[in-house]
């Protein structure tokens, strides 16, 4: 068997060096790397990214050489690389810092000592000393292969450019990296945000989460950040003076957010003191000015508390939200906030530490609803004793109160008094140990959602946050992709989704993650941060292969439906002219709220008769008949809060284009067909 593994990674070798082939057309058999092992992919390693890289005239091979690679990328493999082989594959690296990545990627798969040779191709591929700045990490790591006088080179030359720019604190950090272990140095190099991590850095390799389990750098984490804190303190006191935008150095304040990274990763509590401290204090003035001591750290804090929440860091961004005076600060911690509450719900361990901030009332035990919701996606549990002393705090009392949860064994139950009730309002037993999470509609079959939404409409509860009455999702089963076809208001999508969390990818469209899914809402059109005019909803879809659970399925649909309900203007035809491209860009730039209302205008006026008699009713976002829902902004039909298939058959002309109506015909006509349907059931 070896023999036959070894002969088809030399085949492969051969074809990827640009053998001689038999015919010009000859591309070989296909290639599956699923069952090759590490070792016979380092036996290809270097020969496959020289394929990959132009300066050959091989159209072919350079075709192969990349779909190769993006196979070995979609797999997460990783080859074993020693001796002449990993030689082989530093020779396949050029001269330039572009691609040092791909060498840390090596250094990361080398089996054993570096071998001889790897000084003089680290020197080769370290080049000339204009780059290195650039890439700190990557090129002391490089400068250590090389040996000599490299590392002193490298110290001077980041000591000239301390000179020039300030960064005393990224200075600490490089004397700091001889002391590190190889993880964390492969870790802090191997990253593409090391040197600037943002809210759109979130999802990917975090080197802090490496670098929290290093006893060295969690000391140097600590020390500047008690350090930065006490600073930030004194201009605040008078002790130091203040000018804007100068507490620290622009450059230090992607080391400090690491450094808050890496205590937030082990929630260490000297830590919780210190952001208390920094995030409130860096974006605030001394005094009534509306600048702030440090913008970058402000908003590079922000995202850490994003990244990996803690109780005490949420507080913090809620506290520093409450006293900034900087608009640009303010909107960029805005975002950070709703997706760090729904972080820290997936941290049921830490979340609830500290309980709820801020005085009891309705404010804080809405707090409470949102955090208990964020966790849905994940599916959250409590263990029952830590469930039960929750319940000591008079606000988590009273919402506990209001919603239905379920054990460990999928019993749904409500509190009652001291005991608990089930759907039909009958007592039940808790267990004396194991889980309690929050109960979503799906754990329960249509009947016992109908008989939890009878028992709460018998006793006149208001829930805090939407659950037996919530919207509930399943894939269609024909593997159509849901709320696609929707010509969508880009100023208003783009900005809602900021707020809730989403990241603009520039190939896909819109992502984010639900528990350890991310799912994307695939978006048609030039979409870019302060876009304006229109784009189409090519429908969700999950960004990996592995198929997502029920519920956080439907939460991601839930959150899409919001993204396409408050920014649908119409939808999408097969044939599109000049004149309706020109009346969707004049449509995307109204202001949403006209348009919805113009329309309920409309349909009020067309089922007068209807709604006097009862037979209909006009909400603010709906049209109901009976317990049917029909969605004035997507058609979408619903049924107590589950979807219906259905379907409007066209009958004559489409409307025509009525300039001075504030919304698509097309879309009224379906809402106006799906109501005379639902009328006659």
């Amino acid at each position: 068997m070896e023999t036959e593994v070894s002969s088809r990674a030399a085949a492969l070798r051969a074809r990827l060096e640009g053998a001689a082939v038999d015919h010009a057309r000859f591309t070989g058999p296909p290639v599956d790397f699923n069952d090759w092992t590490p070792e016979e992919l380092g036996a290809i390693w270097g020969a496959l990214h020289r394929a990959a890289r132009f300066g050959h005239d091989d159209i072919a091979r350079l075709n192969l050489a990349r779909t190769l690679l993006e196979q070995v990328t979609e797999a997460g493999l990783a080859p074993q690389l020693a001796g002449a082989v990993f030689l082989d594959a530093l020779d396949a690296a050029a001269e330039y810092n572009g691609e040092w990545e791909y060498v840390i990627g090596c250094l990361a798969c080398l089996q054993g000592e570096a071998p001889a040779g790897t000084a003089a191709q680290a020197r080769r591929i370290l080049g000339e000393t204009s780059g290195w700045a650039e890439r700190p990490y990557q090129a002391w790591l490089l400068a250590r292969l090389v040996g000599d006088d490299t590392p002193v080179q490298f110290a001077q030359l980041m000591e000239e450019r301390h000179a020039r720019y300030p960064m005393p604190l990224t200075l600490q950090e490089l004397a700091l990296l001889p002391q590190l272990a190889q993880a964390s140095l492969l870790a802090l190099a191997g990253s593409p945000h090391s040197s600037f991590w943002n809210r759109d850095s979130i999802g990917e390799a975090d080197p802090a989460e490496v670098l929290a389990d290093d006893a060295a750098y969690v000391d140097f984490a600590r020390t500047i950040l008690e350090q930065a804190a006490r600073h930030i303190a004194a201009i605040h006191d008078g002790s130091v003076p203040y000018a804007a935008d100068a507490a620290f150095a622009t450059a230090d304040s992607p080391v400090l957010a690491r450094a808050a990274r890496v205590a937030a990763y082990r929630d260490d509590a000297w830590f919780r003191p210190v952001i208390a401290v920094l995030l409130p204090l860096a974006c605030v003035a001394p005094g009534a000015a509306k600048s702030a001591p440090s913008q970058s750290l402000a908003m590079a804090l922000g995202h850490a508390v994003e990244t990996i929440p803690t109780p005490e860091s949420l507080l913090a961004l809620r506290t520093a939200l409450a006293q900034v005076r900087h608009a640009g600060i303010r909107k960029k911690l805005e975002r950070n906030l709703k997706p760090a509450e729904r972080a820290l719900a997936e941290r049921p361990d830490i979340a609830w530490r500290i309980g709820m901030p801020g005085p009891m009332g309705k404010r804080r035990q809405a707090m409470l609803a949102r955090r208990l919701e964020a966790g849905y996606a994940s599916e959250v549990w409590f263990g029952l004793d830590q469930w039960r002393a929750l319940r000591d705090d008079a606000d988590i009392e009273t919402v506990a109160r209001a919603l239905v949860w379920r054990t460990g064994d999928g019993q749904a139950f409500m509190l009652d008094g001291k005991g608990a009730i089930d759907a039909q309002g009958q007592p039940v037993q808790l267990p004396e140990q194991g889980d309690i999470g929050l109960w979503h509609p799906l754990h329960g079959s249509g009947e016992q959602r109908a008989a939890w939404q009878a028992l709460l409409a018998q006793r006149r509860v208001r829930q805090p946050l939407r659950q037996v009455y919530r919207e509930i999702y399943a894939p269609s089963g024909d593997d159509s992709a849901p709320f696609a076809g929707y010509q969508l208001s880009l100023p208003t999508l783009l900005g809602l989704a900021r707020r809730e969390g989403w990241r603009l990818d520039d190939d896909e469209g819109l992502s984010r993650q639900f528990g350890v899914w991310r799912v994307l809402l695939r978006l048609g059109g030039r979409i870019y941060p302060g876009a304006g005019g229109a784009c189409t909803s090519n429908g969700l879809a999950p960004a990996q292969m592995m198929p997502m659970a029920p519920v956080a399925y439907s939460e991601a649909c839930r959150a899409v439906d919001l993204l396409v309900s408050a920014s649908a203007l119409a939808l999408v035809e097969e044939e599109q002219s000049a004149q309706r491209e020109e009346r969707l860009f004049y449509l995307a730039n109204l202001a949403p709220g006209p348009m919805a209302g113009m329309r309920r205008t409309v349909l009020c006026q067309v089922f007068a008769q209807q709604i006097e008699a009862g037979r209909m009713a006009l909400e603010p976002r709906h049209l109901t008949v009976g317990r049917h829902a029909i969605h004035l902004v997507t058609g979408r039909v619903t049924l107590d809060g589950a979807e219906v298939a259905t379907e409007v058959l066209a009958k004559g002309n489409k409307l025509g284009a009525v300039p001075w109506l504030p919304h698509d015909e097309a879309l009224l006509e379906k809402i106006v067909g799906l109501a005379g349907q639902l009328l006659k059931r």
